[in-house]
């Protein structure tokens, strides 16, 4: 039955208290928390009064962890399960709380890298570190400012801008043919400013066929201030080349054992700020290209193996315009969307075809929080969407942020979430199967408590919830033909809580410890979500050793189940994953005259383990390199 393992969890929460963690920054003695978002009410606020479970990463952080891409910091994150298929480069998606990929959606700098071109969710191997100021991660359904796809949460992940002049660069080289390459260039006047950063990883695998490589540009250029509006530009251009290893020899393959897929992603944004009467107006235009060279491996009709060739642009265009508000207990938010996709699909293979098909969303959506009492506020906030295939849809929240003794803060939400379907559910038309253009959009409902502490040297957050998910669009087969179809035929729960405790043990020396559990159940079916752990654990231990920084970082979670596919009828059964535990070691010297060396050890134990069932992690590996600042 669907219910929460009661003693089991309550063992562990018990477990957990006495131990330290960390999930923000601990606040200075007598001192007010100062970890400031802006993605979970779009305005900044401290972390510890939002409505919602965040999580901030900053720059510093994610140097301290060794971590790579936007995938390898998710890691650590508190109700965030990464799926990785393979190595370095791999496709790499996020389920937060449980919920599926394509149900969490992905910003850079606000602009949305989810796209209903692409069937699984945002790809977040395609994301580098180098050019990021700081991710943030709001857990729980934000339908009600962002839209279609935030059931599960809402990961924006923010961009460094130019601040003095300076610059940094990194090279490094390890085990399995890894090389990192980076340069940041900033400069400019007081009137304006630019920064210019490069990345250019490669990775040769541990397996035949899993080489990556790939190039990352990106600029900014702050300009000077037009009749008070403050105008930023933001361009990037990445592109990327990954080998496809074969996950099952025995029964499907590639028929070409150097297959290569690659991915383009081109994106321009154009942003303007300015106080306007008595708030503050925000206006941004964007357009984001994504195009993925994909090859699947499948079986033909006589059973033997064939590779689906598929080019796949994705296009978005989109203008928001945000104003913000205080007057007397209230702070407002209005803002409206418009955003145009477009899909294009030429597949070859066993399926030749040519797809072309365009969405369109338009979008009003305002929110107030009052304050009720000095030590109460209320959020009340929602969302119209005008949808051309899911038609209309109104997302509300409500929550209340509660002082209930000195630094103790307790919040209690309520929040509604939809998907729209994505281009291939809908339109998706091949031999084996079709789209359902009368699918419904998926809608989810969310409850959640949560209570933040803050102590002198401890910062503690604990949150409990339960969501439950109608109308989920799934794949049907016909047993007697084997074509199928999608449709919204199932329904899906989770449950859970997260304890996060941050401890400063010194001026140099932090410990954290973030524990999650959560029960994702197909509840049609009665059967566990793929991909979804019980228990997770994350670690981050960092201090400093005369000139050495040095961090330890681990990660631990129990079995889960993953989906196997009959290589006849590609009917689904449903295995399980082994559980695993993996650290990692980093330690990087500061104050050197020509440079600051550095050595990352990862997957300290060696540990053997998939993410996805047939494409196993790498294992013990090595890398050392350079880092110089000026």
């Amino acid at each position: 039955m669907y219910t929460l393992p009661r003693r089991s969890a309550l063992a562990a929460f018990l477990l957990l208290l006495p131990l330290p963690l960390v999930a923000q920054t601990a606040p200075e003695p007598d001192q007010p928390e100062v970890t400031v978002i802006v993605t979970a009410e779009r305005a900044e606020q401290p972390a510890s009064e939002s409505i919602a479970s965040a999580a901030v990463i900053t720059a510093k952080e994610i140097r301290e962890q060794g971590a790579r891409t936007v995938a390898d910091v998710l890691r650590l994150v508190p109700g965030a399960t990464l799926r990785q298929s393979g190595q370095l480069g791999a496709v790499s998606v996020a389920h937060v709380r449980g919920a599926e990929a394509n149900q969490v959606l992905v910003l850079l700098d606000g602009q949305r890298l989810s796209s209903s071109a692409f069937l699984g969710g945002a790809d977040l191997s395609k994301l580098p570190t180098a050019d990021i100021s700081r991710i943030e991660v709001i857990r729980g359904p934000v339908s009600s400012l962002y839209g279609s796809e935030a059931i599960g949460g809402v990961i924006n992940i923010i961009s460094k801008r130019p601040t003095e002049a300076g610059g940094e660069a990194v090279l490094g080289f390890g085990d399995n043919g890894r090389a990192e390459r980076t340069l940041s260039l900033r400069g400019g006047t007081e009137r304006m400013a630019w920064q210019f950063t490069g990345s250019s990883p490669a990775f040769s695998g541990t397996r035949p066929n899993s080489d990556y490589s790939a190039t990352d540009l990106s600029a900014r250029v702050v300009l000077p201030s037009v009749k008070g509006w403050e105008l930023s530009m933001r361009a990037e251009r990445y592109h990327d080349s990954l080998g496809l290893p074969d996950a099952d020899p025995n029964h499907t393959g590639y028929a070409d054992p150097d297959d290569h897929q690659w991915w383009d992603r081109e994106n321009f944004d154009l942003s303007a700020k300015r106080g306007l009467v008595a708030g503050e107006a925000e206006w941004r235009a964007y357009r984001i290209t994504q195009r993925l060279h994909n090859l699947s491996p499948g079986i033909d009709w006589e059973g033997n193996p064939v590779v689906y060739d598929s080019r796949i642009t994705g296009t978005t265009k989109a203008m928001e315009t945000t104003y913000r508000l205080e007057r007397g207990a209230h702070r407002w938010v209005f803002g409206g969307e418009y955003r145009d996709e477009a899909y294009e699909d030429m597949e070859g293979g066993g399926a030749p075809s040519t797809q072309r098909k365009t969405i369109t969303n338009r979008a009003l959506f305002v929110q107030d929080r009052r304050a009720v009492s000095p030590r109460t506020d209320l959020v009340l906030g929602t969302r119209l969407d005008d949808h051309s295939t899911a038609g209309s849809k109104m997302t509300p929240r409500i929550g209340l942020s509660h002082v209930v003794a000195p630094r103790v803060r307790a919040r209690l939400s309520y929040a509604e979430g939809f998907r729209a379907p994505n281009f291939v559910q809908l339109y998706y038309n091949t031999s084996w199967g079709t789209g359902n253009p009368n699918l419904r959009p998926e809608k989810s409902r969310q409850y959640e408590l949560g209570l933040n502490i803050q102590r002198e040297d401890d910062v503690i957050d604990l949150a409990v919830f339960t969501s439950r998910v109608r109308d989920r669009i799934t794949w049907v087969t016909d047993p007697e033909t084997y074509r199928g179809t999608y449709e919204n035929v199932e329904r899906a729960g989770q449950r859970g809580f997260e304890v996060a405790w941050n401890r400063r043990l010194s001026d140099s020396a932090h410990l954290s410890l973030c524990y999650s559990y959560v029960d994702a159940r197909n509840r049609t079916q009665d059967t566990r979500l793929p991909g979804i752990p019980h228990n997770q654990i994350s670690l981050t231990a960092a201090t400093k050793l005369k000139s050495w920084d040095v961090a330890l970082t681990g990660r631990w979670s129990d079995r889960r189940p993953d989906l196997a596919f009959d290589p006849i009828t590609w009917l689904p059964r449903q295995v399980m994953l082994s559980g695993r535990a993996v650290f990692d070691l980093s330690l990087t010297r500061r104050g050197g005259k020509r440079g600051d060396p550095y050595v990352i050890i990862r997957n300290l134990t060696d540990a053997s383990y998939e993410e996805v069932l047939g494409f196993p992690a790498e294992g013990l590996s090595i890398e050392m390199g350079m880092r110089s600042s000026w």
